[in-house]
């Protein structure tokens, strides 16, 4: 369902709250503690059932202005309380680099993140596949690594996702083809800075090199990353991130499926754009 209702515009909106290799981007180089931190969501909008008129308004002008792309955008209050809410067509999309994020947190989480230090830092802020690569064979490979990533998943509340121990599709990492549902991610995401060993993770996101700052990176303080990459069904961009607020921060996740990779980090730019004049409308929260 694309196209959402906006008011004296007949557009149809799909609300959901609590929904239970390299990447061929031009601008891609080659595409701890043991206890954890308890967090809880901080905000007087966690038990929202719709996403703000406005906010949802804004967004709905921006799918309907682009009808032969599938967009979608989640957010919800860091911590791990806070409901997912849902505007557009969420539709299972693999996840490209955003998957380097649960990897380099499950390198971090093995012991090995002062070791792997650089790789996780270009992989973060660069997303250099060379490097992922790297701390993939580092956690083992195959269904060594797999498992060691899904752990962190599950660390950061997605219990659904599974990622591939072996390459699918000739010529992409086994990782990146794993199918992230923009839910689930908004649930890690939203978890991920209350995890203990994420801190490593987290700054890098905060450091985001020229030519991968589209989308949230628009937004001042943001931390995120990005993925991209050519499939069957068009050209997907994807992002997660955290968003300050005043008084906490918001996890949101993107998605775009179109025809190129400029026309999907275009729509980005322009959902956040949307997001970012009704900012104050974003549910947050924070880690205790």
């Amino acid at each position: 369902m694309r196209r959402l209702v906006v008011a004296g515009l007949g557009l149809a909106m799909c609300l959901t709250t609590a929904c239970a290799g390299p990447d061929a981007g031009p601008s891609e180089s080659a595409s701890a503690s043991t206890s954890e931190r308890t967090s809880s969501a901080t905000t007087t909008t966690s038990g929202r059932t719709k996403p703000p008129r406005a906010l949802a308004r804004a967004v709905g002008r921006v799918v309907a202005e682009h009808p032969d792309a599938d967009i979608a955008i989640a957010w919800a209050p860091v911590g791990t309380t806070g409901k997912v809410q849902v505007v557009g067509d969420p539709q299972p999309l693999v996840a490209w680099s955003t998957i380097k994020v649960p990897l380099s947190l499950a390198v971090v989480r093995a012991g090995h993140g002062e070791r792997m230090e650089a790789d996780i830092d270009r992989s973060l802020t660069a997303s250099d596949n060379e490097a992922a690569g790297r701390l993939w064979a580092d956690l083992g490979g195959g269904d060594a690594a797999a498992a060691a990533v899904e752990d962190q998943l599950q660390r950061g509340r997605d219990h659904r996702t599974g990622v591939p121990p072996q390459v699918t599709v000739v010529g992409f990492s086994p990782f990146g083809q794993a199918t992230w549902r923009l839910t689930d991610q908004t649930r890690f995401t939203a978890a991920l800075p209350c995890l203990a060993g994420s801190r490593t993770i987290t700054d890098a996101m905060g450091r985001v090199v020229d030519g991968q700052r589209w989308g949230l990176g628009g937004i001042d303080g943001a931390r995120y990353k990005g993925g991209w990459g050519s499939t069957p069904k068009g050209y997907v961009v994807r992002q997660l991130g955290i968003v300050p607020g005043t008084k906490g921060d918001t996890a949101v996740t993107l998605q775009v499926r179109s025809g190129t990779h400029a026309e999907g980090t275009g729509i980005a730019d322009e959902l956040t754009t949307a997001l970012r004049a009704h900012r104050g409308e974003l549910p947050v929260g924070s880690c205790d």
